[in-house]
């Protein structure tokens, strides 16, 4: 009889025990939801600020930029203004081998080479303006394309090194560059052709 009893009191209760734990599982569900709505709005809150400093950011470094692109394009002008005034190639003197420069094969200045080149120095430095001289060395097409290189590149060091070290003109004011064979002003073919091809070019250029 006690037996019974309890059955049906444990029978009676099952719906109600049923209907709490739906409760508290739709409480949970809907707490669980709540707190995943808090965090996304959280998240959105702190894109828009991310993207709020970024546009910041973006606008002060465009501020600061500014003036540095005038100051850059203002010394971009003054540079350019300068290579036009120096950059212009006032004359050039040709030193040809007709005069028997340098020994054969030889970069050695001759008697000859350096009484031009003393006169070319008095030139330049009656100007009484800065000068860059462009010293370009030039052979005939004798010989193999490297040797006629070395050759005219250590004549025109030569003639560099005389300009220096007797006339005082500055090693920063001078450059050199040795074409070899490539710049003919002569047919190679013939003995006067190639000795016109060797020869040393000063190309001025001059302060206006």
């Amino acid at each position: 009889m006690k037996h019974r009893k309890v059955m049906f009191l444990v029978l009676l209760a099952l719906p109600f025990i049923g209907c709490a734990s739906k409760k508290f599982v739709a409480e949970e569900l809907e707490k669980s939801e709540v707190r995943t709505q808090t965090q996304v709005e959280e998240l959105k809150t702190k894109v828009e600020e991310t993207q709020t400093e970024i546009r910041d950011l973006a606008k002060d470094f465009n501020v600061k930029l500014d003036p540095l692109e005038k100051a850059t394009n203002q010394n971009t002008a003054k540079l350019v203004s300068l290579e036009e005034k120096m950059g212009q190639v006032r004359f050039q003197t040709t030193l040809s081998d007709d005069k028997a420069l340098f020994e054969p094969d030889s970069f050695k200045l001759t008697d000859a080479a350096k009484a031009e080149l003393d006169q070319f120095a008095k030139m330049i430095l009656a100007k009484d303006k800065f000068v860059f001289i462009e010293i370009q060395g030039h052979t005939d097409s004798l010989g193999t394309d490297k040797y006629n290189e070395y050759l005219s590149e250590h004549r025109a060091e030569a003639v560099r090194d005389y300009l220096y070290m007797n006339h005082d003109i500055p090693l920063h004011a001078m450059n050199i560059i040795g074409f070899g064979a490539v710049k003919p002003v002569a047919d190679n073919s013939t003995r006067d052709g190639r000795r016109a091809n060797r020869r040393v070019v000063l190309v001025v250029r001059m302060q206006l």
